[in-house]
């Protein structure tokens, strides 16, 4: 897949599932080849203070293997709400160039859901998305 030198920032969605994981490696390899800076976000469906200290968690782990890769990680968010809207959203703050998401994510059962949100961000986002199986 060929990029752009114009992909400055991409923003990598993780909910700590192994697609969401792969979406991490793929980043780092992208902004490692662009030199690009990476935007995390993670996601919570649930506003529990639990839940939310649990999506912190997962986004500074991925944060973390971003890091240790040599990429620069410019922020790390975590919102609470409906995943595709959360991360579209975060994406035009930021005015990311490209996001970079798993296919398939954990489940409701789990509080933190991507997987449904991927086809929701593909076919509303402004820019680029990379979806990773």
């Amino acid at each position: 897949m060929c990029f752009s030198k114009h992909v400055q920032k991409i923003l990598v969605a993780h909910d700590g599932s192994d697609h969401a994981k792969k979406a991490v490696e793929r980043a780092s390899a992208l902004a490692k080849a662009l030199g690009a800076s990476v935007y995390v976000i993670t996601v919570s469906t649930d506003p529990s203070q639990v839940s939310l200290e649990k999506a912190k968690k997962i986004a500074q782990e991925a944060a973390n293997a971003l890091k240790s890769k040599g990429v620069n990680v410019d922020d790390i968010a975590v919102r609470s709400g409906t995943p595709a809207t959360e991360i579209l959203n975060y994406a035009e703050e930021k005015e990311v160039d490209l996001i970079v998401m798993g296919s398939r994510g954990l489940s409701a059962i789990q509080c933190l859901v991507l997987g449904s949100a991927s086809q929701a961000v593909v076919s509303r986002a402004r820019v680029p998305v990379l979806v990773v199986r």
